[in-house]
């Protein structure tokens, strides 16, 4: 009986032990697998982000505070560009498809105390989003297909920075700039 209990006990911790290393490989498959698709995706644009962010700064006032590739909105076959700008009342998202250039969709909505907070010190950061965009272009020899500025305590010395994505051949390097130094910090490989 002690022996049958302690069977079924081996038992079911070694199906447990297979089922989670199954499910680790399985998520590690699709995140590879989503990553892969994401840089296809990337790579197929045709307009860069920069130009994004001309094309929507026609359609938005304020200040840009991010701008991503979505390789999987339903609006666009190979993708968006998503925009956001902000001012001491308003955010602005545009979204700009990666392939044609046009306008896709525009939305406005009043800025809350947090958004307001964070438009403001920005606005005094000493390197604009554009500027970073440019050092982390340099930095990595790739295209930002992802920007967005950041207001936290995440970083001890770097409590504003733009945290930044770089597509370079088939990889995608996330990488962060200080928003008052134009230092380039936690610099990693995409996974």
């Amino acid at each position: 009986m002690i022996s049958t209990r302690k069977n079924l006990k081996d038992t079911a911790l070694a199906t447990g032990l297979i089922l989670a290393l199954t499910a680790g490989a399985l998520s590690t498959a699709a995140n590879a697998s989503s990553l892969s698709s994401e840089v296809s995706a990337a790579q197929a644009t045709k307009i860069s982000l920069k130009q994004a962010i001309t094309i929507a700064s026609a359609q938005a006032a304020g200040t840009l505070v991010s701008a991503e590739f979505d390789d999987d909105d339903d609006n666009a076959q190979a993708g968006v560009y998503e925009i956001e700008f902000k001012s001491d009342s308003t955010k602005y998202e545009i979204k700009v498809d990666a392939t044609t250039s046009k306008i896709i969709k525009t939305e406005t909505e009043s800025s809350d105390s947090g958004d307001i907070e964070d438009y403001q010190t920005q606005r005094k950061a000493k390197v604009h989003i554009i500027d970073a965009m440019n050092i982390a272009e340099k930095n990595t020899r790739g295209r930002v297909m992802e920007i967005e500025f950041k207001k936290d305590s995440d970083y001890k010395d770097h409590t504003s920075y733009y945290e930044v994505e770089i597509l370079k051949g088939n990889q995608i390097i996330e990488l962060n700039v200080d928003a008052n130094t134009g230092s380039v910090f936690a610099k990693k490989t995409k996974k």
